[in-house]
């Protein structure tokens, strides 16, 4: 029999968060919560992602789509900070209505769904398209012990979060070293780096042995920990490291040049492997494995300082790229000049103006030009973190129509009751247009151009946007 008790879970949640705004006074929706953000802030964030998970769930059971794809599952956290400015400006009365809907909308279609999917879904990574209650009930925890600290009362002490930022910055360096294995030619195996004299083939071979070590690793640390003890893999001296290494690099040697080029999808594959058990043993690892240990937990520090010592060994001998056109740059600033002239002292009416794109409103349109720009300057920002000539993220259609089909009650009721929206897409614009013009040297510009050039060229996604803007508004 499927276990469908989560069901009742949400519903509770749901009737929790119901009950929980109706409480509250405009005072309470301002109150700090820490880290930029307000009561009001966190019940929009807790209404957002109930939307989007309900865009996910209709896809699903249309067919349409897969539930674990791993763009939209690697995106989620750009989505958080993309979106954050937009929760602290959006009021409070909209803010509560639009929770509750999306609350109830997402719970009616897991409500609907077959058993056979919510069986797949259960005890995996990705349970949380189930259980609701779990998103909500965090943000609601925090919410009521502000409120109970501020009416003098002493909030149960709770554990800080443990810092996930190491996923991302795993996913980062895993990109960059498909990209790197992507374009390494056979000949270039045998490329001395500086490493003691290492080539690039015993480089990857290296790293593909510490990655799969790490692992088992890991999994023997997951299979002997005692119920309620934090995970701990165990750790080798620093001396044990040089005492492997020493010896090794011969075998690899000889192994690597046996297999060629598949020893690039070796180290690959290790690195995947890896990094999907850190993410799933992660809730139980403590706080001081990250502190004193993060290689433990953060791969992307051993991959990214090899990438870079095999980046330099190819760089002497692959012919130098031709010179990039950045007249994208000036596309940029005159676009956004447009932009800046079109919305000045644009009125509440005139934001609330339909354009033909779906019904959309001037300022549903102006929100989504601000966040696509905000989301673009959080990849920008995530692909510079993971090595200078890394790509930002790949966002597939999917997680594009997301975006889009949960977003627009958002930016409506932004429009509706923030002064601040027009300043806000100027600023988003702004902010976008520096980072891509002060993009390091080694930035993969020319192959960005090439395959996806509106992530360097905005003026291409605000052309479309401003017309519509204009035929609006006559």
């Amino acid at each position: 029999m499927t276990d469908r008790s989560f069901q009742r879970a949400n519903d509770e949640s749901r009737e929790r968060l119901a009950h929980l705004v109706a409480a509250l006074t405009p005072t309470q929706f301002e109150a700090d919560l820490g880290e930029g953000w307000t009561v009001a802030s966190a019940v929009a964030h807790i209404g957002f992602w109930d939307r989007w998970q309900a865009e996910r769930w209709t896809e699903m059971l249309t067919g349409r789509w897969s539930a674990s794809n791993e763009s939209v599952l690697a995106a989620e956290h750009l989505a958080n900070e993309a979106l954050h400015p937009y929760w602290a400006g959006i009021g409070a009365e909209g803010t509560s209505a639009l929770a509750i809907e999306a609350a109830r909308r997402v719970d009616a279609l897991i409500a609907a769904a077959p058993d056979a999917t919510v069986d797949a879904l259960e005890g995996t990574s990705i349970a949380f398209l189930l259980h609701r209650h779990r998103h909500r009930g965090e943000h609601m925890d925090h919410i009521e012990r502000v409120l109970a600290g501020a009416a003098g009362a002493a909030p149960t002490p709770v554990p800080g979060p443990i810092d996930r930022e190491f996923v991302a910055r795993n996913a980062a360096s895993r990109r960059r070293l498909a990209t790197f294995v992507e374009r390494l030619r056979e000949p270039e195996l045998a490329l001395p780096t500086e490493e003691g004299g290492w080539t690039v083939a015993q480089v990857l071979a290296h790293m593909a042995f510490w990655d799969r070590s790490m692992e088992a690793r890991w999994q023997l640390a997951r299979e002997t920990a005692r119920v309620g003890e934090p995970i701990e893999p165990v750790s080798l001296p620093a001396f044990m490291d040089e005492a492997i290494n020493q010896p090794l690099a011969d075998l690899i040697g000889a192994w690597s040049g046996h297999i060629g080029l598949a020893i690039g999808a070796e180290a690959l594959a290790a690195a995947e492997s890896l990094d999907a058990l850190i993410e799933e043993v992660a809730p139980g690892v403590g706080d001081t494995l990250v502190r004193d240990w993060p290689r433990t937990m953060d791969r992307s520090i051993h991959r990214l300082a090899h990438l870079e010592q095999m980046d330099v060994a190819l760089s002497s001998v692959r012919a130098p790229r031709p010179p990039i056109d950045r007249s994208y740059l000036d596309r940029n600033e005159t676009s956004r000049a447009q932009l800046s002239d079109a919305i000045a002292g644009l009125s509440a009416s005139d934001l609330a103006r339909p354009t033909e794109d779906g019904g959309w409103t001037v300022g549903q349109v102006l929100g989504h030009m601000a966040f696509w720009d905000r989301f673009l300057e959080a990849r920008w920002r995530a692909a510079i973190l993971a090595g200078a000539a890394t790509q930002p993220d790949v966002l597939p259609h999917d997680l594009a129509d997301l975006l889009n089909a949960a977003l627009p009650a958002s930016w409506g009721s932004l429009a509706s009751q923030s002064d601040g929206l027009v300043a806000e897409t100027l600023a988003a614009a702004e902010a976008i247009d520096a980072l891509i013009a002060g993009l390091p040297a080694e930035a993969p510009v020319l192959d960005v151009l090439a395959d996806r050039p509106a992530l360097l060229d905005r003026s291409i996604h605000r052309k479309e946007h401003l017309e519509q803007i204009e035929r609006a508004l006559g």
